[in-house]
């Protein structure tokens, strides 16, 4: 007796997630390069300028590369593609069983000034802080003595994929309403410094991308990059300080010239690190 013997193939194809405008408001497009703010769902600032419309990042089906990150990424393209500056989450499911992406909704504005809606700013060789910036409200009780402070971090995230290795993402950013001044501390000098903490912070980001590179860490692997990172953010935290005590926060001025020699050599040092 002649066996037959049949054999099925299945054919996965992963698919980049589905992505969709509703445009109201026609204006035209933005440069690519062009500044977009987007708030959180939590974010109540309320907006009362043209809405433009609204936007969708959700999953097309064994969708990958599409972590919040990244598809804040994809939000950002399409408002700009719809001439619109700000984008306003309007509803935010995480992965579960049903989908491993991070699906969004947003409604897209277009604002004169975007920068006013800014709760945070991610670091970049072309934006410079300004005093503008600084959205907070002193605490002079807790740091007397003090003329600005600059709250700056970094964190990760790892994305899922069901073909391949996810990758880890590193963002650096500054938190514009954890940041203050006093009026007699907005002068260019104490910008200068108050940059370089923000500097400082993307040195540490890029160190811990390479770090994470050099574990290879992936998303297979990813609770290995936690203890990495707390020691790489300790690190930072420990060259803050320093940086202020050396400076005398800033009222050294020749060894705060002295650091920002240091911090532009050590940004050249992990220019390979300076994106994801």
């Amino acid at each position: 007796m002649k066996k037959s013997v049949f054999y099925l193939l299945i054919l996965l194809t992963a698919c980049a997630p589905k992505l969709k405008s509703t445009i109201q408001l026609a204006l035209p497009a933005l440069s690519n390069n062009a500044l977009v703010v987007v708030l959180d769902i939590s974010d109540d600032q309320a907006i009362t300028e043209d809405l433009v419309g609204s936007i969708v990042a959700k999953d097309g089906g064994l969708s990958v590369n599409c972590t919040y990150y990244e598809n804040i990424l994809n939000l950002k393209d399409l408002a700009r593609k719809a001439g619109a500056n700000v984008v306003k989450i309007t509803e935010h499911k995480t992965p579960d069983k049903w989908s491993t992406c991070h699906r969004l909704k947003a409604n897209i504005y277009y604002i004169k000034t975007p920068k006013t809606y800014e709760t945070q700013i991610e670091w970049s060789a072309d934006r410079k802080l300004t005093w503008d910036d600084f959205k907070g409200k002193p605490d002079t009780l807790k740091y007397p003595n003090t003329l600005a402070l600059t709250n700056s971090g970094f964190g990760y995230e790892s994305g899922i994929n069901m073909f391949k290795e996810g990758k880890i993402f590193v963002r650096s950013v500054f938190n514009n309403y954890d940041s203050w001044v006093v009026p007699e501390g907005r002068n260019d000098y104490v910008l200068r410094h108050e940059q370089i903490h923000f500097d400082i912070t993307e040195i540490y980001s890029r160190k811990l991308r390479k770090e994470l590179a050099d574990a290879s860490i992936t998303s297979d692997n990813v609770a290995k990059a936690k203890p990495i990172f707390e020691r790489v953010f300790s690190e930072m935290e420990r060259r803050q300080t320093r940086y202020d005590q050396e400076t005398q926060r800033g009222d050294k001025k020749e060894t705060q010239e002295h650091w920002e020699a240091v911090v532009e050599l050590e940004l050249a040092k992990y220019d390979l690190y300076k994106s994801n």
